[in-house]
């Protein structure tokens, strides 16, 4: 479970167009930051596995946020800015639950059953 966000995050960032790149090179390095903040919590090598969620969850608040503010300048689709959404409420969702102490996703039914 523990792979499924960046699996969304790098199917997310191959929906973006090229144009959003050129325009945006802001856009761009604040996906990459995103992206890097991500991958040290899916190793599960960091001891404070917490801050590793809430800098992921942060840096996805700020390319939402970039997002929305230069939509139009970016050329950002809807479908794109739909799925940053999706992958910042996902990384508060994760953060949540980690700093909880629960496991990031929740456990499929078929496996709490038995």
């Amino acid at each position: 479970m523990r792979t499924l966000l960046p699996a969304v995050t790098m199917i997310a960032l191959a929906g973006f167009g090229g144009a959003a790149q050129a325009q945006c090179p802001e856009l761009t390095r604040l996906r990459r930051e995103a992206v890097e903040a991500t991958k040290p919590m899916n190793r599960g090598l960091m001891p404070d596995r917490c801050d590793a969620y809430i800098r992921a969850s942060l840096a996805w608040r700020t390319v939402r946020a970039y997002a929305q503010d230069h939509q139009e300048m970016c050329n950002i689709s809807g479908r794109s800015l739909s799925e940053i959404d999706k992958l910042h409420h996902d990384a508060m969702v994760a953060r949540n639950n980690v700093c909880a102490g629960r496991p990031a996703r929740a456990f499929p039914a078929d496996i709490i059953l038995r």
